[in-house]
């Protein structure tokens, strides 16, 4: 899990980043973070069964994907579709880091 949500962050950074260099020239970037997602890949990879699925009921594929395109339309960088998503994400950013690391894995330590 440390690399895949290394990874998010990454690709989250470098998209915003991307965005703004890019906004002069007319082009837009948009970064689409869909939270827990019922698909298959979640039940193959055992996300399904952690707390933060059982908590955080998933949205659907088509409208995670339709709340994605709305937002690259609207020219928005970053989309997080849902208001439990949203605000998991933002309470990350006012959150002491050690605070936001133990509960990532309370909420995944389940799928064991």
């Amino acid at each position: 899990m440390a690399v895949y949500y290394a990874t998010k962050a990454y690709v989250i950074s470098f998209s915003e980043a991307l965005a703004n260099e890019l906004a002069d020239q007319g082009v837009t970037v948009t970064c689409l973070c869909p939270g827990p997602t019922a698909t298959d890949f979640a039940s193959r990879a055992g996300n399904d069964r952690s707390r933060l699925f059982k908590q955080i009921r998933p949205m659907d594929a088509k409208t995670v994907a339709r709340k994605g395109y709305r937002g690259l339309m609207a020219g928005k960088t970053l989309v997080i579709p849902g208001l439990k998503n949203w605000l998991l994400a933002e309470s990350l950013r006012i959150s002491p880091r050690k605070v936001v690391t133990a509960v990532s894995r309370r909420l995944m330590d389940d799928m064991k």
